[in-house]
C-alpha cells in the first residue's frame, strides 16, 4: 500500500538512521512508520477474508454453469477466429459504431 506521505516519512527515518545520532529515537520512528504502514494492510486483509467466506458457497454455485458457458463462448470465439469471421464481425460493429467512439478508441 502506498500514500503520499510514505516516501518523505521513511527517506527522513533513513536519514537519521545513517547519521548514527539519536538511534533510539531512530528506532521508536522507524517502529511507528512499521506499524502504520502494516496496519491498513493488515486490516484490509482481515475484511477481504471475511467477506471472502460469505461469499465462497455463493461462487461454488455460480462456478460450475459459468465455467460451461465460458467454455462455448471461448469455441464459438475459437471458431470465429479459425475462419477469419471474427473479422467481419469486427468491421460491423466499427461501421455502425458511432465516429466519436471510433475516434476515442483508436487515439491512442
Amino acid at each position: 500500500m502506498w500514500a503520499p506521505c510514505v516516501g518523505p516519512t521513511l527517506g527522513a527515518a533513513s536519514l537519521l538512521a545513517a547519521q548514527g545520532t539519536d538511534l533510539p529515537m531512530v528506532g521508536l520512528v522507524m517502529l511507528v512508520f512499521g506499524i502504520g504502514a502494516a496496519l491498513p494492510v493488515v486490516i484490509l486483509a482481515s475484511l477481504s477474508r471475511l467477506a471472502a467466506g460469505r461469499s465462497a458457497a455463493a461462487a461454488r454455485r455460480f462456478a460450475g454453469p459459468a465455467k460451461a458457458i465460458l467454455g462455448l463462448v471461448l469455441m464459438v470465439l475459437g471458431g470465429m477466429i479459425m475462419s477469419g469471421t471474427d473479422k467481419l464481425v469486427e468491421a460491423a460493429l466499427v461501421e455502425a459504431s458511432p465516429q466519436w467512439l471510433t475516434e476515442l478508441t483508436t487515439r491512442f
